[in-house]
């Protein structure tokens, strides 16, 4: 009997710990559906949320997650911002996720001898075409999002295929070297990007600073911004913002840059994670993105 007892509360003891997990895992957010589009033979994943009906002209913007993330997380990171913006403008905001265990975008950083990294920048070019074919997505209007090593990416992109964004927008990470040496020529894309000074997870160095002069000297801006701060609206969010303009820029682009003093490895306005730093709540970065993204579409 004693045996019997033990073995019932192992068995609940593991259907509570396995409960647990499953609720850390989030899941895709009401009206996002979970996909698959074949690359190369292989299987690769996206969460879609599409406001609206199908019609010509529509926005697509892919926002990728960080390290370890996924698209339900990093959609419930930016807390949906980017969803309820589709449904309010009848865009597209697909949400890419990378391979691996720990999955883990090829941003660019060398790989280790005999890896085979997966070629994320074709599985990225191969979901905007379906999209653009699929939804009447405007190309002209395609942007792209990421956070902390999808920034990593996001910046890859938008260096090595500049004819598939018109902007992008890097929140907490930044080019890796290999990158940013090959970067400063190509066509302009505009950029918007936001980096905390207390971030513990990409430091605010001088890379930073190197990464946001690289675009402004590939889309010809002025080399003096147009610098103010935003207004303090959360100030127990011990954080506060000064955003530097670079423009006009070449062909219409523009780059911008979201200095938040006292901020952490976070996404403004969305989920605090712990150990992460301070999460600023002076702004919501999905608006501000969009409302970029909006002003310097490709015509």
């Amino acid at each position: 009997m004693r045996w019997a007892r033990l073995g019932h509360f192992a068995v609940i003891a593991l259907l509570v710990a396995a409960a647990s997990r499953f609720a850390l895992v989030p899941r895709p957010m009401s009206g996002t559906s979970e996909r698959a589009l074949v690359v190369d033979g292989v299987a690769r994943t996206y969460l879609l949320h599409a406001g609206g009906g199908a019609k010509a002209g529509r926005a697509l913007v892919l926002v990728l997650h960080g390290w370890g993330g996924n698209g339900a997380d990093i959609e419930h990171r930016t807390r949906g911002g980017f969803d309820r913006i589709a449904d309010r403008e009848g865009a597209v905001v697909a949400y890419p996720e990378a391979l691996g265990d720990k999955p883990r975008w090829n941003d660019g950083w060398p790989t280790a001898p005999g890896d085979a990294p997966p070629d994320d920048l074709r599985f990225l070019a191969a979901l905007i075409d379906a999209l653009v074919a699929e939804l009447g997505v405007d190309r002209g209007r395609v942007f792209a999002a990421g956070f902390s090593n999808g920034a990593s990416m996001v910046y890859r992109l938008a260096c090595e295929r500049p004819e598939l964004v018109a902007a992008a927008a890097a929140v907490a990470g930044g080019m890796t070297p290999d990158v940013a040496r090959a970067c400063p020529g190509g066509r302009p894309v505009s950029i918007i990007a936001m980096h905390g000074t207390a971030d513990p997870i990409v430091p605010f160095d001088s890379a930073i600073r190197n990464d946001l002069a690289t675009w402004v000297r590939r889309d010809g801006c002025p080399t003096t911004p147009r610098s103010a701060p935003l207004p303090d609206v959360d100030p127990k969010d011990g954080t506060t913002t000064r955003v530097d303009t670079y423009e006009p820029c070449a062909d219409g682009s523009a780059v911008t840059f979201h200095e938040i003093a006292g901020g952490g490895h976070a996404w403004p306005s969305g989920e605090p994670k712990r150990g992460r730093g301070p999460v600023p709540r002076d702004f919501d970065a999905a608006a501000v993105t969009w409302d970029f993204f909006h002003r310097h579409a490709r015509r």
